[in-house]
């Protein structure tokens, strides 16, 4: 039987965190760089500094970074030493702050307020490092070598869902993380299943007509309350490579997000692992996902490993709330995709029915390439189209899923998925149906060719469209490769 519905099977994952701020009083207060000459490099001490002078050597050091940063021109480098620095940050220059490794040096905040505003949410926000200047964009802000906690920040400082609290904030601000651990970014548990406001690891956002652009390599983040790492609006480009973002596993408290991509303008996401995003709460339909993609423009996904989440990655067009960037091509290519999980209560977690997808490609007619993917042990699809059109889907392979591809809907935006080409792929050993054309009465034009399906339990193939196509589908089917012709559905699809 194909799938009754996908419509709102990311539930409470869709929930846009930053928009609109009215204008409120900034409590953290921001002191200009200095007039004249300053030093390039400035020091900080925890243990013996002293907030006088320039901080300018390690015998003159600052006792803290909000100190340094007084005295920091544009392009300063400011050098933390070990040490634990209770400090909520904004930042309003070009300035590199550089730790002695993460495990070293750690900014953890026992209290935060609001530093921030924005003009596109009503939440204000309570950043541990807050990277903006309310008159002009900042380039070249980079945090390096560095652990940013708010575990006693996040318990002591909320109340209430009415506030939003990142560990880092690149408001209208581009520039680096590097070999960063962002940790225990969360409220206190009563308040994990806030939507509007709510702990995020690192979030990354553009007012109209600004820009972000931020690097993250090598960062890992963890313990966070909803989002590991949230980039969103159409002035936003994030690049992230080589980091790990993991989530608190099984959980009833909150549907998690590893990445959440929300109409920004580009994403590059290359070799990071995201995995344990998984909810098991019984309020309803609700996904937790490793990677989320909705409504943006270029993406270019890569060598990536996501595993264990309720849908491994997920990539959504045309849905019809928040920011949506220019359409753009999507490239999801040669990553693995494995154990996507369903481990809600009945009657949720019907095989078949339910989550656990390796890759999700939803209502979208942006140009989408899916090829080289490697899934394994999905509970349910390995790859799904729902509502898709123009979706070339190419040498990719699954093992031991539910289903291995899926082709069909509807979708959350779109009814039926048409017009994609399902070309040169292998489904071997799956649970059901290596390839399962599902049965849209506007279900049609769909290729699938020269795909090799081999061991799957129920049928190497199943089509349940009906029209003009091969074999009284809807669809077009030529030099599949099957175990035996008598194991599709209609025959003739092999």
């Amino acid at each position: 039987m194909g799938r009754k519905t996908q419509i709102l099977r990311i539930g409470a994952a869709l929930t846009k965190s930053v928009g609109a701020f009215a204008l409120a009083a900034v409590f953290v207060a921001v002191v200009d760089q200095p007039a004249g000459a300053s030093p390039t490099v400035l020091y900080v001490n925890g243990s013996n500094g002293h907030n006088t002078g320039t901080c300018g050597s390690p015998t003159a050091a600052c006792a803290t970074i909000s100190y340094a940063l007084t005295q920091a021109g544009a392009g300063a480098t400011v050098k933390v030493g070990a040490g634990t620095y209770h400090e909520q940050l904004s930042i309003t220059q070009a300035v590199t702050i550089m730790g002695k490794s993460p495990t070293a040096t750690t900014i953890a905040p026992t209290t935060v307020s609001q530093n921030d505003i924005a003009t596109d949410s009503s939440v204000p926000q309570f950043a541990i490092v807050d990277v903006h200047n309310a008159t002009h964009d900042i380039a070249n802000v980079n945090l390096d070598d560095l652990t940013v906690d708010g575990a006693a920040a996040g318990a002591s400082s909320f109340n209430s869902c009415s506030n939003n609290f990142p560990g880092v904030y690149y408001h209208d601000a581009s520039g680096s993380l590097f070999n960063d651990r962002v940790d225990h970014v969360e409220m206190s548990p009563s308040l994990f299943g806030c939507q509007t406001g709510k702990g995020v690891g690192v979030l990354v956002a553009s007012e109209a007509h600004d820009a972000s652009n931020v690097t993250m390599q090598k960062v890992s983040v963890s313990n966070y309350q909803k989002n590991g790492i949230e980039c969103i609006d159409p002035g936003t480009t994030c690049a992230m490579t080589m980091s790990t973002i993991t989530g608190r596993g099984p959980t009833t408290l909150t549907s998690q997000n590893g990445v959440e991509i929300w109409g920004t303008g580009s994403l590059l996401f290359i070799q990071n692992r995201v995995s344990k995003n998984t909810y098991t709460g019984s309020s309803g339909p609700a996904s937790a996902v490793g990677l989320l993609i909705i409504n943006a423009g270029t993406v270019n996904v890569r060598r990536n490993l996501v595993t264990a989440n309720d849908v491994d990655v997920a990539a959504l067009g045309n849905y019809p709330v928040g920011p949506m960037a220019p359409a753009g091509s999507w490239a999801i290519v040669r990553n693995k995709l494995f154990y996507a999980t369903d481990d809600a209560p009945p009657p949720f977690n019907v095989e078949g029915q339910g989550y656990g997808d390796g890759l999700d490609i939803d209502s979208t007619t942006n140009q989408v390439t899916l090829q080289g993917n490697k899934t394994s042990a999905n509970f349910e699809y390995g790859i799904g189209l729902f509502g898709a059109t123009g979706v070339t889907m190419r040498n990719n392979r699954s093992h031991m899923d539910y289903d291995g591809i899926y082709v069909g809907g509807p979708g959350s935006a779109v009814t039926a998925s048409t017009g994609n080409t399902i070309m040169e792929n292998a489904a071997r050993f799956d649970r059901n149906d290596g390839i399962l054309a599902d049965v849209m009465t506007s279900e049609s034009g769909n290729t699938f060719s020269s795909n090799a399906l081999h061991h799957n339990s129920h049928f190497e193939a199943q089509d349940l469209s009906a029209g003009g196509g091969t074999a009284g589908t809807a669809n077009t089917w030529s030099g599949n490769h099957c175990g035996s012709p008598l194991v599709a559905s209609p025959m003739g699809l092999c």
